[in-house]
C-alpha cells in the first residue's frame, strides 16, 4: 500500500509542477510550483521514511554518484552556515525560494525517495514526456495571441506555463529528447507515429520561445541522443530525416527575433569589411543610445537593446570579482541565494551603460557562476564532479537529457521543475547503475532490518510531528503571501481599510518578509489623506516603523531599498493629497520627515555610488522635495557614470 501511494505522489509531482500558475499571489509561477513540491514532496518523503520504519523499500549499494550528490547538499548546509544572510539562504531570494537549502533539502528528499520507491525507469518517463503535451500546446496559443493577457508580450516570444521563455525552453531541452527516445525504440508503428507527432509539437511550441541558450541545450542532448543510441539512428534514419526536415521547415519559417539578430549580424559583418578595405559606411540614421562597453557612442537605432551577451559579460565579471573577495568566499560562498545583495559591491560600471542599467541583478545568469559565489569552489568542483560522472555513465536516455540542463545552465539557472527533474533523474540513474534497469539486485530487496517496536514508535512520532511542523510553516508563508497580494489589490481599488487588514494577516502569518512590513507603509501613509494633523502624525509613525523593519530584516536587500524610496518621499509630505505634479516643496513639507527622508537618500548613494539606476532614482525624489544641494552632488555621481541620462532621463 505504501508503496502505491509513494508512487503516485511521484508521478504526481513530475507531472502536475510544471503545469501550476496562478494569478494571485507576487510570483505567478516558481512560487506555486515550489509550494507544490515541498507540500506533495514531503509527504513523499514521509511515506516512504515510514517505509523504511517498518522494514520495506530497498538497500541499495553505494556508489559514488550518492556520495557526491550527498557532498552537494552538504555544500549547501555549510554555505547557509555561513550565510551573509541565514534567512535568504534558508528559505531562498523573496518570492521564487528555489535554490535556498529547504528546497534542496525537500529535493534531496525526493532523490533519496525516488532511489528507494525505484519505480520502473521507462513508465516514469513516460509521465515526464506526456507533459509536453499541454505545455506545448499552451506555448503555441500564446504565440498566437491566444494564451491570455500578460505583462510580457507572448507573441514574440512564449513562455508557456513557466513565465520566462528560457525557463521554459531549459525544460524542453531535457524533455525532448525523451520523447525522441520512445519515438526511435517504439516498435508498433502507431505508437511510433504518435510519440513524433508529440516531439514536433513540442518543438514547436520551444522554437516559439525563441531563446538562445534553449537551442544550444537542445542540440547538445539531440546530439548526445543520437550519438548514444547510434543503433537506433540508423535503424530510423528516413523517420529521422523526415522529422528533422519538419522541424527546421518550422524554423525558417518562423524566424521571430532571430530575424533582426541576423540583420544586426550582417550590419556589423558589413561595417567590420568596410572598415578593413577603408571604404565608408553607409549613412544609417543615428541616435545616442547606451553602449555596453562604458561609454556612449552614436550607433543605429537598431541597437537600443544591448545584446544579452554583452550584459551577461558585466555579470560573470562582477561575479568572478565576488568569488575571490576572500578565502571565506572563495571556499564556501556567500550562502544560498545571497547573490544580490553581495554583487552590487561588484557591480561592473559597465553595466550602466546597458538596456538593463535600471534593474536589479539578482542573478549572474550563469549557474555554475552562480555555485562559485554562492557556495564556494567546493560547492562548484562537486556540481562539476557530478556531471562527468553523469557524462561517464552514458545512460541513453537520463545523460542526453540532463546535459540540456548543464548547457543551459551556462546561460541561466535551473528553476523548480528543472530542478525536480535532475534529482529525480539523479534517482533514476543511481537506481539503473546500482541495479540495473530500474530494478534493484536480488540481494538488496527487502533486507532492511525492522526496527523494534519501541524506538519506531518514537521516531514514527517524531517524523510526523516534523512533517506537521514543516508544512504548518509552508502553509503559512503561501498564505502570507495570498493575503499580501489581496491587500496589494484592495490598496489599488482605494479600499484601504480592507488593504490593511490583509496587510496585517500577512505580517502576522509571516513576519519575516520585509516586502509585507513594505506593503503595510505604503497603506499607512495612504490612509492619511483627509485626516487630521494627529491621525496623520499616528499613521505616519506606523509607516516609519514598518519601513525601518523592512530594512532591520535585510540591510542589503536593494528591492528592498529601492522601494522605500519613494515612501519616504511620501512621508515628507504633509498632506499627500495635495501633491503638485512636479513640486512638493513650500508649505507642503514636514520638516520632521524631511529630515528622515534627507538622510536616507543621502545612505543610500552613498552605499551604491556606482548603481546608476539607484542615483537616478533618488536624484529625482530630491529635487521634488528641494533637496538643490543633495540632488546637485547625485547629479554629478549620474554625470560621472553615464552623463547622456541628464538629457533624456532626469531631466
Amino acid at each position: 500500500m505504501g508503496k502505491q501511494v509513494s508512487r503516485i505522489l511521484v508521478y504526481v509531482l513530475v507531472f502536475f509542477t510544471p503545469f501550476l500558475f496562478v494569478q494571485n499571489t507576487n510570483e505567478l509561477f516558481e512560487f506555486p510550483k515550489m509550494y507544490f513540491v515541498y507540500l506533495v514532496g514531503s509527504l513523499f518523503i514521509v511515506v516512504t521514511a515510514l517505509g523504511r520504519l517498518w522494514g520495506t523499500g530497498h538497500n541499495n549499494r553505494k556508489t559514488h554518484l550518492p556520495k557526491l550528490l550527498g557532498l552537494l547538499v552538504t555544500s549547501f548546509v555549510l554555505s547557509t552556515l555561513f550565510s551573509t544572510h541565514p534567512h535568504t539562504s534558508m528559505w531562498g531570494y523573496f518570492s521564487r525560494f528555489n535554490g535556498g537549502l529547504v528546497s534542496v533539502l525537500i529535493f534531496y528528499g525526493i532523490y533519496w525517495s525516488t532511489k528507494r520507491l525505484q519505480p520502473p525507469i521507462p513508465q516514469l518517463l513516460r509521465v515526464i514526456a506526456l507533459t509536453m503535451f499541454p505545455i506545448s500546446i499552451y506555448a503555441i496559443l500564446q504565440h498566437f495571441g491566444l494564451g491570455g493577457k500578460w505583462e510580457s508580450d507572448t507573441t514574440a516570444r512564449a513562455f508557456a506555463t513557466f513565465g520566462q521563455p528560457n525557463w521554459y525552453s531549459a525544460y524542453c531541452a531535457m524533455v525532448l529528447p525523451i520523447i525522441l527516445y520512445f519515438a526511435l525504440f517504439e516498435n508498433h508503428r502507431v505508437n511510433r507515429i504518435g510519440w513524433l507527432a508529440l516531439f514536433v509539437l513540442g518543438f514547436s511550441g520551444f522554437w516559439y520561445s525563441y531563446s538562445v541558450s534553449g537551442i544550444l541545450g537542445l542540440t547538445v542532448s539531440l546530439g548526445l541522443l543520437l550519438t548514444l543510441n547510434f543503433n537506433l539512428v540508423k535503424k530510423n534514419l528516413p523517420t529521422l530525416v523526415v522529422t528533422a526536415s519538419i522541424c527546421l521547415l518550422l524554423a525558417v519559417l518562423n524566424p521571430g527575433m532571430f530575424k533582426q539578430k541576423i540583420s544586426d549580424a550582417l550590419m556589423d559583418g558589413e561595417k567590420f569589411l568596410q572598415a578593413r578595405l577603408k571604404k565608408p559606411a553607409d549613412t544609417v540614421p543615428q541616435t545616442i543610445v547606451a553602449s555596453p562597453l562604458g561609454n556612449t557612442d552614436p550607433v543605429s537605432t537598431q541597437y537600443a537593446i544591448t545584446d544579452s551577451g554583452a550584459i551577461r559579460k558585466g555579470l560573470w565579471k562582477g561575479a568572478l570579482n565576488l568569488a575571490v573577495s576572500s578565502p571565506k568566499v572563495f571556499l564556501l560562498g556567500t550562502g544560498p541565494e545571497t547573490f544580490p545583495y553581495e554583487f552590487q559591491k561588484f557591480r561592473p560600471t559597465s553595466l550602466n551603460y546597458s538596456s538593463e542599467w535600471n534593474y536589479i541583478l539578482n542573478k549572474p545568469h550563469n549557474y555554475y557562476l552562480e555555485l562559485l559565489t554562492q557556495n564556494g569552489v567546493l560547492g562548484l568542483l562537486i556540481y562539476l564532479a557530478i556531471i562527468i560522472k553523469i557524462l561517464l555513465a552514458k545512460h541513453r536516455v537520463l545523460t542526453p537529457a540532463l546535459f540540456g540542463l548543464f548547457v543551459t545552465n551556462i546561460f541561466s539557472w535551473p528553476t523548480v521543475s528543472t530542478s525536480l527533474l535532475f534529482w529525480v533523474f539523479m534517482a533514476l540513474l543511481t537506481s539503473d547503475i546500482e541495479g540495473g534497469g530500474g530494478r534493484a539486485p536480488r540481494d538488496a530487496l527487502l533486507k532492511v532490518s525492522r526496527i523494534s517496536s519501541l524506538p519506531r514508535l518514537t521516531l514514527l512520532a517524531l517524523l510526523i510531528t516534523a512533517y506537521i511542523f514543516v508544512n504548518v510553516q509552508f502553509v503559512k508563508q503561501y498564505s502570507a503571501d495570498l493575503a499580501n497580494k489581496k491587500s496589494q489589490n484592495y490598496f489599488d481599488q482605494g479600499s484601504i481599510e480592507q488593504a490593511l487588514e490583509y496587510s496585517d494577516k500577512s505580517i502576522k502569518l509571516n513576519p519575516y518578509e520585509p516586502f509585507y512590513y513594505r506593503t503595510r507603509a505604503k497603506t499607512y501613509i495612504l490612509q492619511t489623506t483627509g485626516q487630521n494633523i494627529n491621525v496623520t502624525n499616528s499613521l505616519k509613525a506606523l509607516a516609519l516603523k514598518d519601513m525601518l523593519k523592512s530594512q532591520e530584516l535585510n540591510p542589503r536587500n536593494l528591492s528592498t531599498l529601492r522601494g522605500l524610496v519613494s515612501l519616504y518621499y511620501f512621508l515628507a509630505l504633509q498632506n499627500i493629497g495635495s501633491v503638485a505634479k512636479d513640486d512638493a516643496t513650500g508649505s507642503n513639507i514636514d520638516s520632521f520627515y524631511l529630515e528622515i527622508a534627507q538622510n536616507y537618500y543621502k545612505n543610500l548613494t552613498a552605499n551604491y555610488p556606482t548603481d546608476v539606476g539607484v542615483l537616478t532614482l533618488v536624484a529625482k525624489y530630491q529635487k521634488t522635495l528641494g533637496l538643490n544641494i543633495d540632488h546637485e552632488v547625485t547629479v554629478k555621481q549620474v554625470k560621472a557614470l553615464r552623463s547622456d541620462l541628464l538629457e533624456w532621463y532626469l531631466q
